[in-house]
């Protein structure tokens, strides 16, 4: 998958979600579902922008695979590949390749899903995205801040949304997509 396959997917998702958020007809029942559905996937598109911004800001060849290649100038000079680590089988053995093993403690992976730590040690510090909400200094509402920065996959397990703080609802879901669509719209 290459890093411009993130940014598609991240399009498809905001289009998705914000069709979705339009056309809802309100309904009790299922509304703490939707909501936290769509909380769900703004995960995904923002994961989508930051892994796009991250690869091409650091000058990633956009025709390679960021699973299959491996740059081990990119990975030194960014801290981020796509896997926690690689593994090669060597007679039957996993073997962890030596320069994969230099990296250090808190090394920065996709396949983690953590793109807030991607967001804090690569985006934020480069003037690219002083004025774009979360990736940068942009104006962010503090709820909204605090649904992404607690975002993980898990989040698809839960099953109420007012289990969940600041609880979802209509409004905060729309600001959150909101802030969604301003960072697509400005990312790098």
């Amino acid at each position: 998958m290459t890093y411009n396959e993130y940014l598609y997917c991240a399009e498809k998702h905001l289009k998705g979600c914000a069709s979705l958020l339009l056309s809802y007809q309100m309904h009790e029942k299922r509304d703490k579902h939707v909501w936290l559905e769509l909380y769900y996937l703004s995960g995904y598109i923002l994961e989508g922008i930051v892994v796009y911004s991250a690869y091409k800001l650091n000058n990633w060849n956009p025709s390679d695979d960021i699973r299959l290649k491996y740059n081990l100038s990119f990975t030194q000079r960014t801290n981020l590949d796509f896997y926690y680590n690689r593994t090669r089988i060597i007679n039957g053995r996993e073997r962890i390749p030596s320069f994969f093993q230099n990296r250090p403690p808190g090394s920065l992976s996709v396949q983690g899903h953590k793109f807030q730590e991607i967001v804090r040690r690569l985006l934020k510090p480069d003037p690219s995205f002083n004025s774009i909400p979360y990736l940068g200094n942009g104006i962010i509402d503090s709820d909204v801040e605090q649904l992404i920065d607690n975002w993980r996959p898990e989040v698809r397990y839960k099953y109420i949304a007012q289990q969940m703080s600041p609880t979802l609802n209509q409004d905060l879901i729309a600001r959150l997509l909101n802030t969604c669509f301003t960072i697509y719209s400005n990312h790098v």
